[in-house]
């Protein structure tokens, strides 16, 4: 730190210790030095102006994190609001606590213990379900057929599937990734072996509505699919140009084509640009996100608490094309309007019934807002971005 910036911070404690030894407290209440200190932590990092740059309180640290895990402790179960604000059960994750014949699609979760669930608090809902290993939580729930009934579930490790793949055909697999876990790449791995030695030829890689997550995964899946050194560019603070070399072995060499959207961003991107420059995908979908800043967490020790999320990285691809601001402009454009009733986002370990009862609530939703003869006839046409993928797929073959 240079002295100047060390003057700047001086005066900013004067301006604490002025407050605190002038300042009248109309209200009665006494000036709290931590609440006052995170308060301008947070003006800080807004400062910047980076939207990926922010405070995590503690409160909030614990939730952010367990989205970067495969396992939670909690019940598994998968709850979305309807238009009317009522929590309809989606499924529960398969070998889950609530993994249990009388928990269905569409059933009404009235309450949890003695908590009843109003509105359509999300972040609420899952503080109530999730609780420490062994404990039990009782749900209220409404069937269908109208019949109220109290389950008892105890808590226990879940684990977190952000990998699913299915069958096209006896020729075409499809493998949808919603979010890159840490420990994905080898599940896609193993996946990919089983489908080729089945007769699998093809493969369609779904990221749409993929935000990110660990660039580690990312390296190791483009390596099984890339023979290339580097998946991508990046500078950090203080740094020139760094090649971020894959990690793991060239396995697979079948024809690829790639889905994106959007909602594509981060380390999809990084994927989907270094496959396009190198040839060895085609790109199908419309632009996506264009986020091509990478983020580090720092955790907070002492009384203020938390953690620092900031921006440590921008990248590019291969060939030199900047991803901030500007997307990964696919090889097809396929522009999919109410993309999200097409696209399996979050956990990808829930039931075929779960699946289609969430995008029917989905549908719904749009409905209710842009009227029946918008939505609809969207609805109609299908997932046209998937059918184009199969299309350039089976040509290939």
């Amino acid at each position: 730190m240079s002295e100047k910036d060390t003057s700047v911070f001086e005066e900013l404690d004067q301006a604490i210790a002025i407050l605190k030894n002038h300042f009248l407290p109309l209200k009665g209440q006494s000036i709290d030095e931590v609440k006052l200190a995170r308060r301008a932590l947070i003006a800080m990092v807004s400062a910047l102006g980076d939207p990926f740059t922010n405070y995590i309180p503690a409160a909030q640290l614990q939730s952010y994190q367990s989205r970067k895990v495969e396992t939670v402790v909690g019940i598994g179960l998968q709850v979305e609001f309807d238009c009317q604000g009522v929590a309809r059960i989606i499924s529960a994750l398969t070998g889950s606590p609530a993994d249990m014949e009388e928990i269905r699609a569409g059933d009404e979760l009235c309450a949890v213990d003695e908590t009843r669930i109003k509105g359509s608090d999300a972040k609420q809902l899952a503080k109530l379900l999730n609780g420490p290993e062994n404990s039990t939580v009782t749900l209220t729930i409404v069937n269908k057929e109208g019949e109220e009934k109290e389950i008892s579930v105890q808590r226990h490790p879940v684990d977190v599937d952000y990998i699913g793949w299915h069958d096209v055909d006896d020729q075409i697999a499809c493998v949808r990734i919603s979010w890159f876990s840490g420990t994905g790449y080898q599940w896609f791995i193993d996946q990919m072996r089983d489908k080729l030695a089945r007769g699998i030829r093809g493969v369609i890689l779904d990221i749409r509505s993929n935000s990110g997550g660990s660039i580690i995964s990312t390296r190791n899946i483009f390596s099984s699919l890339c023979d290339q050194e580097v998946m991508y560019y990046g500078k950090k603070q203080g740094e020139d140009n760094i090649k971020d070399r894959v990690l793991g072995a060239h396995l697979f060499d079948v024809p690829v084509v790639v889905l994106i959207n959007e909602g594509t961003f981060s380390a999809g991107e990084v994927l989907a640009g270094a496959l396009q420059d190198y040839g060895r995908a085609v790109i199908v979908g419309s632009i996506s996100g264009g986020k091509g800043s990478m983020q580090q967490v720092f955790p907070l020790e002492g009384k203020i608490g938390g953690a620092l999320r900031i921006t440590t990285a921008a990248n590019c691809t291969p060939s030199g094309r900047i991803v901030q601001g500007n997307g990964i402009e696919p090889d097809v454009r396929i522009d999919q309007r109410y993309s999200g009733l097409f696209v399996d986002d979050g956990p990808q370990n829930i039931s075929m019934d779960g699946r289609a009862y969430l995008k029917k609530i989905r549908l719904d939703r749009l409905v209710q807002e842009h009227g029946e003869g918008e939505v609809l006839p969207v609805w109609e046409k299908g997932d046209l971005q998937l059918k184009k993928a199969i299309e350039i797929l089976r040509e290939s073959l």
